[in-house]
C-alpha cells in the first residue's frame, strides 16, 4: 500500500535503519562511558541524538522536508506558549491519575531517579542539566518519536481505522520502553508523556515546536523538583 509518496514497506525500512543507528550509538556510548564528559544522568544521549539525526537524514533522503517531521513555522508564535502550558498541565494531571487507576491491580513503584542524585542540592549541576536536557533530550526526542515515528507508523497503519491514534499509542509504548533505566514506574510515566505529547502533536496540526517547548518545560520542572528533593 502506498500512502502519498511513501509505502508502508519503505516506512518500516526507515524505522529499522533508525533503530539500528540508535542501538549502535547506545552500545558505543556504553563502551567509552568512562571517557565521556557527562555522567550516568545523561546516559543514552548519544542514542537519541544519533536516532534523531538518522530520522532527519531518512526524511530528507526520501525527498521530504523538515516540515514533514513537524519542524514547520507555527501560524502564530504568540499562541505557542499558551498551548505548551496547556499540554504540560494535561501531562501533570495524567501522571498523577495514572497510579490511582492501576493501584487496584498492582503496586506501582516510584520512578527510579537515582541516576540524578548528583543534582539534589547542587545548583551548578541542576542549572547545567536544565540547559542540557532541552538540547539533548526534548528536541531530538520530539523529532525522533513524534515527528518521525508517528508519521512512519501512521503510514504502516494506513488502511486501519484511526491509524494516527494507533501510531501515537505505539510510539508512546516505545518511548516508555526506552526509559527502562527509570524502572517500571518510570516506564509508565514516560509512556504517559509519550501519549500526551503525541496527541498534542496531532492536535497542534503536526507542529513540533509547541510540543518541544512543553517537553522542555517538563524537564525544567523535573530538574527543579530534583534539586529541592532531600538527598537519597
Amino acid at each position: 500500500m502506498v500512502i502519498g509518496n511513501r509505502s508502508s514497506s519503505a516506512s518500516l525500512a526507515d524505522i529499522a535503519v533508525v533503530v539500528v543507528v540508535s542501538i549502535l550509538a547506545f552500545r558505543g556510548e556504553l563502551a567509552v562511558a568512562d571517557h565521556l564528559p557527562w555522567g550516568a544522568e545523561a546516559r543514552g544521549v548519544m542514542a537519541v541524538l544519533a536516532g534523531a539525526a538518522a530520522a532527519v537524514a531518512m526524511t530528507l533522503g526520501r525527498g521530504g522536508t523538515l516540515a514533514d517531521i513537524g519542524l514547520r513555522r507555527p501560524h502564530r508564535w504568540a499562541t505557542v506558549p499558551v498551548w505548551a502550558v496547556g499540554i504540560l498541565v494535561v501531562f501533570v494531571v495524567a501522571q498523577n491519575f495514572a497510579p490511582l487507576i492501576v493501584a487496584p491491580f498492582f503496586d506501582l513503584p516510584q520512578p527510579d531517579m537515582s541516576r540524578y542524585d548528583g543534582v539534589r542540592g547542587n545548583l551548578a549541576a541542576a542549572l547545567a542539566l536544565a540547559v542540557a536536557l532541552p538540547l539533548t533530550a526534548a528536541i531530538p526526542e520530539e523529532i525522533l518519536y513524534r515527528g518521525f515515528l508517528i508519521e512512519r507508523l501512521a503510514t504502516v497503519f494506513g488502511s486501519a481505522r484511526g491509524a494516527a491514534v494507533l501510531a501515537v499509542l505505539a510510539q508512546a509504548l516505545i518511548f516508555g520502553s526506552v526509559h527502562f533505566q527509570w524502572g517500571l514506574g518510570g516506564i509508565l510515566l514516560t509512556s504517559i508523556m509519550g501519549a500526551v505529547w503525541g496527541f498534542a502533536y496531532l492536535l497542534c496540526g503536526r507542529n513540533l515546536w509547541v510540543v518541544i517547548i512543553a517537553h522542555s518545560m517538563a524537564h525544567i520542572a523535573l530538574v527543579t523538583q530534583l534539586y529541592f528533593s532531600p538527598p537519597a
